[in-house]
């Protein structure tokens, strides 16, 4: 079951990219409840940023990314993706990193909601972009959308010299 804030609507930010507000999506064991960009490829959300998306700003070269991290919904976003991947959300390494090592160890043979609960929490308290994400707290990114790239999280300081030195002239305020 989805159902969105009806104060946001879903935006497309160009070449497959969308900004999806707010979405509570319930299972049988797990709801998730965030906004974030994501890729849409073959009907299938690919999240490219987490949540929770505080501003953003795009024109037909790039989109640039205010985040401030949200550690328990970018758990139950991981979680959807690791042990529920056909039904809403897609895990792509290019996009989102996460600890390829720890994600082998995954035990497919339990798939109880206590096991994958314990199990993404210690894969994000492994992954070393999650990490850096929960250091920052703010996070910046610059999603050059012709090449695919993701580039962030930046703290402020990195993301205002990303910014110049591709010459992109987009801002929040």
């Amino acid at each position: 079951m989805f159902s969105c804030n009806e104060s946001e609507e879903e935006i497309n930010l160009g070449n497959n990219f969308y900004y999806i507000p707010f979405q509570e999506i319930i299972f049988d064991v797990t709801t998730f409840q965030g906004n974030g960009i994501y890729q849409i490829e073959n009907y299938k959300k690919i999240p490219v940023i987490l949540p929770d998306i505080d501003r953003y700003e795009y024109n037909s070269e790039f989109i640039i990314v205010k985040q401030n991290f949200d550690f328990e919904q970018t758990s139950r976003l991981v979680e959807s993706m690791i042990f529920l991947p056909k039904t809403y959300f897609t895990y792509d390494r290019e996009y989102i990193p996460l600890n390829e090592h720890f994600l082998t160890k995954l035990d497919t043979s339990e798939n109880n909601s206590i096991y994958s609960e314990k199990f993404t929490r210690e894969l994000l308290e492994n992954s070393s972009a999650i990490k850096k994400m929960r250091m920052n707290k703010e996070n910046y990114y610059v999603i050059k959308k012709k090449e695919l790239k993701i580039n962030g999280p930046f703290t402020k300081n990195e993301f205002k010299e990303i910014k110049k030195s591709l010459g992109i002239n987009l801002s929040f305020e």
